[in-house]
Parts: C-alpha cells; sequence; structure tokens
C-alpha cells in the first residue's frame, strides 16, 4: 500500500516493468524499492529488509545461475519475488544489493557495537518459497550455531576468494565449524562483510 513513506513515482531512480505476474514493475529510489501492481504501490526501504533471497530456477537452476531474488522485511512476511522476467534483471538485481549493503550493514553493526545479536538463516532445504532453514547469529563475542559460541580469534584465516561460492569457517585446529554455498545464506552479502569485518580484526587473510 501507499503510505506516507512512499515516495513519488516521478522521484525513482530507475522503473523497471516485468512481462509476466504481478508486480507487475519495481521502482528504485535511493533507500527503498517500491514494487507496483496496478494502482497499487509498496514501499520496502532496504534497511528494513531482513531477509534477501538469490536463487536460480528452470533451466538455469543446475548450472547455479541467479535468475531470481526475493525480498521480506521479517521471517514471518511473505516475500516479495523480483524475477527474471523483469527488464535489465540484472541491472536490477546489481543496483538493489548493493544499495541494499550500504543501508542495512550500518543497522546490524549498530545492533553488535550496542551488544546485540544479528540472526541470519541458511537453507537446509526445500524449494522456494517452501525454505527449510537454520539460524546463526553473530555478535561481538563471535559466531553462534548450533548453540556453541565461537570466538572470531579462534578462527583462522580465509581465503577470500572462494566466498565467490562458498562460505567456510575453519577453527584453529582445521576444523570446519560451518560451510555453505553463498547463496544458501540468506543476504548472504550482509553476512560476509560482517564476518569479514570482524576477521580483519584478529585474523590475516589470504
Amino acid at each position: 500500500m501507499t503510505d506516507s513513506r512512499t515516495p513519488q513515482a516521478s522521484e525513482a531512480l530507475a522503473v523497471f516493468n516485468h512481462t509476466g505476474s504481478a508486480p507487475d514493475c519495481f521502482e528504485l529510489h535511493e533507500h527503498g524499492v517500491v514494487s507496483r501492481q496496478g494502482d497499487t504501490r509498496t514501499y520496502t526501504a532496504f534497511a528494513d529488509i531482513q531477509d534477501l533471497c538469490l536463487f536460480a530456477s528452470g533451466p538455469d537452476a543446475t548450472a547455479g545461475l541467479i535468475d531470481n531474488f526475493a525480498y521480506r522485511t521479517r521471517a514471518a512476511d511473505g516475500w516479495t519475488l523480483v524475477s527474471g522476467d523483469v527488464g535489465e534483471f540484472s541491472k536490477l538485481m546489481d543496483a538493489f544489493r548493493s544499495r541494499y549493503v550500504a543501508q542495512r550493514l550500518p543497522v546490524l553493526e549498530e545492533t553488535i557495537a550496542d551488544g546485540g545479536r544479528v540472526a541470519f538463516r541458511y537453507v537446509r532445504g526445500g524449494v522456494f518459497p517452501d525454505l527449510q532453514t537454520q539460524e546463526l547469529a553473530l555478535s561481538a563475542e563471535g559466531l553462534h550455531i548450533d548453540g556453541a559460541t565461537w570466538p572470531y580469534e579462534s578462527l583462522k584465516r580465509i581465503d577470500l576468494n572462494h566466498w565467490a561460492e562458498t562460505v567456510s569457517l575453519q577453527d584453529e585446529q582445521g576444523k570446519t565449524v560451518f560451510s555453505c554455498l553463498a547463496t544458501r545464506i540468506l543476504s548472504s552479502d550482509l553476512f560476509v562483510n560482517l564476518v569479514y569485518d570482524r576477521l580483519g580484526r584478529t585474523a590475516e587473510y589470504a
């Protein structure tokens, strides 16, 4: 719905039209995105988006080529899907991801600085939108997963060149404490940035 936060269509930095089913249009704004279906315009601020899911479907699924993404502000909310039917899909996805990181990352960094935990989810099974996910979290103390906490100083150096496909964290003994395809981590761009920043204070990089 349109409310006081919803920017005017004329203020959009770019408009991407959908050739298939709804939403029929996406407006990219400085601080958020508007999905438009007919006369209904729904605005979502980048800083409020909790989960961003990148995935492949159709004949490109086995190749791992991302041709869809979806976002939501809470895990309990429904997803807004942006499919490859949108014109200039790659341009929209790249602009969306960069603005999302720029505006959501400071929110998460502030949460950690204030002593809170930042929760992420990674996909263990299922097909979008029926995903089976498991939670992990980051805080000032370290990585929290499966009820255990791994202090950042206990994690060994990481070759960041491998992060394009797999995010893998190992402890000082070489034991893998977490490993997952980057595209299987919801909001993986944010997760990688936060881990990079934290490990950068305690570890060397290849």
